[in-house]
């Protein structure tokens, strides 16, 4: 039985969806497709008419999730609770639906440059976005500078209390002194 385009739309989306949030979970070589196929609600033989590949899926899903990011900041007031929101337990109790840099990184040296090309433009975008928040004057290039600055403060405290987070007290603690360095430093 054929799909209408409009079902075969929604198919494409969830395997995205199910595949975004699961890389986030375990990596790119933690998860399969038979295991995203499953997760989005169809069988495995479906995969192939939507990606060419599980490559294809993961750049589709590197790329859904920095949007997803993009839209998260573009509701959020300021740089300060931005960077509030980042560094939560929240955020760091969810990394499937969180920031793919901090779930990602570890991973992304061994991948395609597809994969790769799609985490750096997601990476360049996210320092542009706090570049342009700062709330102090100067070049684009020392903004760009402390928007490097911050991002790498905010990423490794997140992966450091993700993996402390069997001591919550550590791994609040990290979250919260990156939160109030940044704070501190940037006037935020």
């Amino acid at each position: 039985m054929k799909v209408s385009k409009e079902k075969a739309a929604q198919h494409h989306e969830a395997i995205i969806s199910a595949g975004s949030r699961m890389i986030r979970e375990r990596g790119f070589d933690g998860v399969g497709v038979a295991e995203i196929m499953s997760e989005a609600g169809l069988t495995q033989g479906a995969f192939y008419g939507h990606f060419a590949s599980k490559d294809a899926l993961c750049v589709e899903a590197c790329r859904t999730a920095f949007e997803a990011r993009a839209k998260q900041w573009d509701k959020t007031p300021s740089l300060s609770k931005y960077v509030d929101l980042y560094l939560s337990v929240s955020h760091r109790d969810n990394p499937g639906r969180g920031c793919p840099i901090a779930s990602l990184a570890a991973h992304i040296s061994g991948q395609s440059p597809s994969i790769r090309k799609q985490f750096s433009a997601g990476v360049f975008a996210f320092t542009e976005r706090i570049a342009k928040a700062l709330p102090f004057e100067g070049s684009t290039n020392i903004k760009r500078r402390h928007a490097a600055a911050i991002l790498s403060v905010m990423v490794g405290s997140l992966v450091l209390a993700r993996a402390t987070k069997g001591d919550r007290q550590l791994s609040n603690r990290i979250l919260a002194e990156a939160r109030a360095s940044i704070s501190l430093n940037y006037g935020l």
